[in-house]
């Protein structure tokens, strides 16, 4: 499937939502600048440093339009939190652990898991996050590519 990037976001606070940028650099954990990039994550079971598995997360555009049709709502790029929201590729809701995305020439993203939504959220729409289960995307890890800058229009192909 061949899709685009509608919008690359980021924010050195956590909670949403993450702004969009006109480009981002891809660092080796993430998006350099954002709050969830690095190498390391606290796990949120046991309290304990652990190897960030979470480093960039991806919705689809299809995805927040749905959300906003159905519930009367605004949802903007990075409303979600997400850092590279995409168009073409479908709501991302069949993307499976291992799946690898190409970004631009040079940007490789290795899917960790589907995005189950939080109370952060909330700030929205007192539904949105009953809703938006199966709808929030992606999380990946950087493969390769670090250095790189992306921009809205860039491609996307799922390998």
């Amino acid at each position: 499937m061949n899709g685009k990037v509608v919008a690359v976001c980021l924010s050195d606070k956590e909670n949403v939502p993450k702004y969009p940028q006109p480009e981002a650099e891809i660092g080796p954990y993430g998006i350099v600048g954002d709050f969830h990039a690095g190498p390391t994550r606290i796990s949120r079971r046991t309290g304990q440093p652990k190897f960030n598995d979470r480093q960039i997360s991806l919705v689809a555009q299809e995805a927040l339009d749905a959300l906003n049709a159905e519930l009367g709502i605004t949802l903007k790029p990075g409303d979600l939190g997400e850092n590279i929201t995409t168009e073409g590729l479908g709501d991302l809701s069949d993307a499976q652990p291992g799946t690898r995305l190409r970004i631009g020439p040079s940007v490789i993203l290795e899917v960790t898991e589907q995005n189950d939504p939080c109370k952060n959220l909330l700030v929205y729409h007192k539904l949105l996050v009953k809703k938006s289960y199966g709808k929030r995307g992606i999380l990946a890890i950087v493969r390769e590519g670090a250095e790189a800058k992306l921009r809205p229009g860039d491609s996307i192909v799922i390998l």
